[in-house]
């Protein structure tokens, strides 16, 4: 059985208890050629739709199709098992349900779900419970496309091996409902649950995820992903990757990761703004030696942490920097391989959250800090590289709230409700504030002494 520290609802102790997942069942050792197969997208986009979405199980033309107690299996190439479509709705209960065979394009896997084991598609509807759903060779488990295409699965298990073989998979303004699912994946960029072209919609409950495979990660946003009550450990990705400006709220979760980050916000095309993250009574741990609890790279963001716990190994709770994920999705990468690239900007307000770790800003990046209802924050704002563009440092405090400052800082508006600062404490380091800006004409370009035995100065 697989062991979390599964974060306990309202509070924030942990306790260890044992939580399976599919692959406690699975036969990991005869999918290892399949999970070694890598996710290549160095081959010509096809955006388009090229092929027709066959499988042996197909229904169309708005009839209602029931089946139950059960086994459906499909081994061919770029077919699913079924298929749901113009405006067909499937209920789908007691099945066990097995894929084989292997898909020939990644993009139409990725935006149209060719392969997938059920694709439902077209203004369709699902319902599923109680499935047993296992792909292989690289078969996501349930794709929704489409406007106005729901699929809702609930107290059902999903495996799957091979890469981009996500668990539940949106695309196309498609829409996924999953209640008490559990999913495993090893392979290659297969995120648990997942949005993609134009946008997926994704919400997910009281569910277990697990994933082995490098830039395979819980949940991958482009759209809107939502969960509450869902524990999730990934071994070689992120938590979450969000590509835009897409939506990802967190809700009682808690989640480990094992690298780039704790979660990543990026932009792969041009900056874009309007990208929100969310934690709500949670807990976030990048576990990773090198890895910020928090990265937003070539994107204008804003992200909020209430009641919630986040480690973070490194040391770095937040990053900001003009770089992206490749497509590899183990690594960062700056304008080497995106000319349009541009510094990140975050806005984080803080509420009953304690949170330690360095906050960093590479090539002129700038980060927007609120501390506010009674959070505190050790750490300090660092300069990722002296030598490019300065970052921007902004600091907010409610009269509750704290900073506790371990390391000398630059900050361009420093505010606080106390205007006698005690909520700054230091240990001898100073923090050194824009005296030019409107927004410190409180502090009246003094020096003033804070509790530690370091100062608040202009620069």
């Amino acid at each position: 059985m697989a062991r979390f520290n599964l974060l306990l609802h309202a509070s924030l102790s942990a306790a260890s208890v044992s939580i399976i997942d599919p692959s406690d069942y699975a036969d990991l050792a005869g999918d290892a050629s399949d999970n070694a197969i890598k996710a290549v997208y160095d081959i010509e986009p096809t955006l388009y739709q090229t092929n027709a979405i066959l499988g042996p199980y197909f229904y169309d033309n708005g009839t209602d199709v029931s089946i139950d107690h059960t086994t459906l299996t499909n081994s061919e190439n770029d077919t699913s098992v079924i298929v749901v479509t113009d405006s067909t709705q499937l209920n789908l209960s007691y099945v066990d349900v097995v894929k084989y065979g292997y898909c020939s394009n990644l993009y139409q896997s990725s935006f149209y779900g060719l392969n997938a084991a059920v694709n439902v598609a077209n203004g369709s509807t699902a319902y599923i419970d109680h499935a047993n759903i296992t792909t292989h060779n690289g078969a996501a488990n349930v794709y929704s496309f489409g406007d106005n295409t729901v699929v809702h699965v609930s107290n059902t298990d999903l495996y799957s091996s091979g890469p981009v073989a996500h668990g539940l998979y949106a695309g196309g303004n498609g829409t996924v409902y999953a209640s008490n699912v559990r999913h495993f994946s090893g392979g290659n960029r297969c995120s648990s649950f997942s949005g993609d072209t134009p946008a997926g919609y994704i919400y997910v409950d009281d569910s277990i995820a697990h994933t082995t495979g490098v830039g395979s990660a819980l949940f991958y946003a482009l759209g809107e992903v939502h969960a509450t009550n869902v524990v999730g450990v990934t071994e070689q990705a992120p938590a979450l990757f969000a590509d835009g400006g897409q939506t990802a709220v967190f809700n009682n979760v808690d989640f480990t990761a094992h690298l780039l980050a704790g979660t990543v916000f990026f932009s792969s095309s041009s900056r874009l703004s309007g990208a929100t993250l969310s934690f709500t009574n949670s807990r976030l741990t990048a576990a990773g030696s090198t890895s910020a609890a928090l990265w937003f790279g070539n994107i204008i963001a804003a992200a909020s942490l209430t009641a919630t716990e986040v480690n973070s190994a490194s040391g770095t709770l937040l990053v900001a920097n003009s770089s992206q994920v490749t497509q590899e999705f183990s690594y960062f990468a700056g304008g080497e391989q995106n000319s349009a690239i541009q510094p990140a900007q975050v806005n984080l307000t803080v509420a009953e959250s304690s949170l330690a770790g360095d906050i960093v800003a590479f090539n002129g990046s700038s980060v927007r800090l609120a501390l506010t209802r009674g959070s505190t924050w050790r750490g300090a704002f660092v300069d990722g590289d002296d030598a490019a563009a300065a970052p921007e440092f902004d600091v907010f405090l409610d009269a509750s709230s704290a900073w506790e400052v371990t390391g000398d800082s630059a900050v361009g508006v420093l505010a606080s409700d106390d205007v006698e600062l005690r909520n700054v404490r230091s240990a001898g380091f100073s923090v050194a504030y824009d005296g030019s800006l409107p927004a410190n004409a409180w502090l009246n370009g003094e020096t003033k002494a804070l509790e530690g035995g370091g100062v608040a100065r202009p620069l």
